[in-house]
């Protein structure tokens, strides 16, 4: 019979919901223990979840309760300081993204876990959208020929106030976002330009430009991102502060063009090919769901290296090259300039 899977789950916020709805649905794995230091926060998710074990104080933790495995969903300003509490303990960790707040942070995270041989895996979980799997098998079977243009939109009133939202969407849920000098493409577009190098390969240069309409905001809530990927060219087009959007809900919208066909993502979740020949199929996806689902695929990917062995996708090794897409992107931003770095 296969062992048990006994997890500690650190930071009881906005992400822990979905953190713990998906381990739930991991077979053979078992959230036994939370830690937070916010007391209250801290026994209202224990009562929702049902978990017994609590502790506002990691070090306190590592040494009353064993475990096989970290979460980390604490704020990533706090990641490297937990992280480099965790790997003492000598347990894999699965740390949300982004995995720091500054890219020297995060190179110290992943140099630090390789060093003391530690596994670590980052929570890097748009790429298991249902819709990107099925785009990833529709190019890998050659369903559009050879891919050369992708973008990659999402828009909506997140951090402007609306009728629905008179205190905006995203700020009561997200506080920190007030003071963050670096906002939109760190907290938000880190996702899409990991799943743009999961769908088309590593990024060799990028351009942006931002803008920071939103007052109540300290950093950009628009980007436009253009990223060489080799044979791709990948547009990511995203804003926090425009109308007439859903504003509780991620609204990508894709577009994927290739050599014999284009591939079409609706705000919906629907997926749309275009044949050159002139079909067109309509390719079902379920998205009932979807997003505990896109938590669970990355969190069950997690479990199932750790009973296999496997490689995580999203190691700290990967990671670090979508983080230095998005800290280069500033840089980019800052000097209005095109920033290289060549293939890997």
């Amino acid at each position: 019979m296969q062992k048990p899977l006994a997890v500690a789950l650190l930071g009881c916020g906005f992400a822990s919901e979905f953190h713990l709805k998906a381990w739930r649905m991991v077979p053979g794995a078992e959230v036994v223990a939370l830690c937070d230091p916010d007391a209250a926060r801290l026994r209202a998710r224990a009562r929702e979840f049902g978990v017994e074990r609590t502790f506002e104080n990691i070090e306190e933790m590592i040494r009353d309760i064993q475990v096989d495995a970290y979460d980390v969903a604490t704020p990533h300003a706090t990641h490297r300081a937990v992280t480099e509490i965790l790997v003492a303990a000598g347990k894999p960790v699965l740390c949300q993204k982004p995995l720091a707040d500054t890219l020297e942070d995060a190179r110290a995270i992943v140099d630090l876990y390789a060093r003391r041989q530690v596994r670590l895996m980052v929570n890097e979980n748009w790429r298991w959208r249902v819709w990107y799997q099925e785009i990833k098998r529709q190019l890998q079977v050659g369903a559009i020929g050879d891919p050369f243009y992708a973008r990659l939109s999402t828009r909506g009133p997140a951090v402007v106030p609306t009728p629905e939202y008179p205190e905006t969407f995203a700020i009561p849920r997200f506080p920190r976002f007030k003071s963050m000098p670096q906002l939109l493409i760190i907290e938000f577009l880190v996702h899409h330009i990991d799943t743009m190098r999961f769908l088309f390969g590593e990024v060799e240069s990028v351009y942006v430009q931002t803008r920071s309409p939103a007052t109540s905001v300290g950093g950009e809530s628009v980007a436009a991102l253009v990223l060489n990927q080799g044979p791709v060219l990948g547009l990511l087009d995203s804003s926090w502060a425009s109308y007439g959007y859903p504003a509780g809900t991620a609204n990508d919208i894709l577009v994927v063009e290739g050599t014999r066909g284009s591939l079409f993502l609706s705000a919906e979740g629907r997926l749309t090919l275009h044949r050159a020949d002139g079909r067109v199929e309509r390719i079902p996806v379920d998205v009932t769901d979807n997003y505990v689902r896109m938590y669970w695929g990355a969190i069950n990917h997690f479990a199932e290296c750790l009973r296999t062995g496997a490689p995580f996708q999203t190691d700290g090794a990967d990671n670090l090259k979508t983080l230095e897409v998005a800290f280069r992107a500033y840089e980019s931003a800052r000097d209005n300039t095109v920033i290289r770095w060549g293939s890997r």
